[in-house]
């Protein structure tokens, strides 16, 4: 299948404008910077991260979903480049709230949620590349990879934090 040429130039000047950052060190915009936010599909379910429920209280679990485009699916990432990785934080655009590990949790299975954007470190995420347009998401504070429970691939399975062991249910395509 032929892509086409808008969408080539477009992918051509995030490259660009990445590896702009790379080389300067300056601050660069992640996969999911767009206007109003991007989704992150999970490569073992092709389901996508979203705020269940579509709340906006602080403490509420982040699962999997079909997509379907509504603001609870759409993050928005802020960061900037640090010695070579980026890191920033992950806004969910439907309830201007980060993701982040509950309770500062360091431990397999800690559970992933939003709350109130405070920067602190289990709300920062290195979307570290694997190949094109996926990426892991290794949380700062406990450096355990964002994950889907039990490799599930229904709807509503919670998200997690797990050692990172390559598993494609810790793989996000933007």
């Amino acid at each position: 299948m032929r892509t086409p040429k808008k969408t080539t130039a477009l992918r051509a000047l995030g490259t660009a404008v990445a590896a702009l950052g790379l080389v300067a060190g300056v601050q660069a915009p992640s996969a999911v910077a767009a206007e109003g936010g991007g989704v992150w599909k999970n490569a073992n379910s092709q389901r996508v991260l979203e705020v269940g429920g579509w709340s906006t209280a602080n403490g509420a679990l982040v699962n999997q979903w079909d997509f379907h485009g509504g603001a609870n699916q759409r993050w928005v990432s802020t960061g900037k480049w640090i010695d070579g990785q980026y890191w920033g934080t992950l806004e969910n655009a439907n309830s201007d709230k980060c993701l982040e590990v509950a309770d500062w949790g360091t431990g397999n299975g800690a559970i992933v949620r939003q709350w109130q954007c405070t920067g602190g470190a289990n709300q920062q995420w290195n979307q570290h590349y694997y190949d094109d347009n996926v990426f892991y998401l290794i949380n700062k504070h406990s450096g355990k990879c964002l994950e889907i429970s039990g490799w599930s691939t229904v709807n509503g399975a919670r998200a997690q934090q797990w050692d990172c062991h390559g598993g494609t249910n810790q793989l996000w395509v933007v």
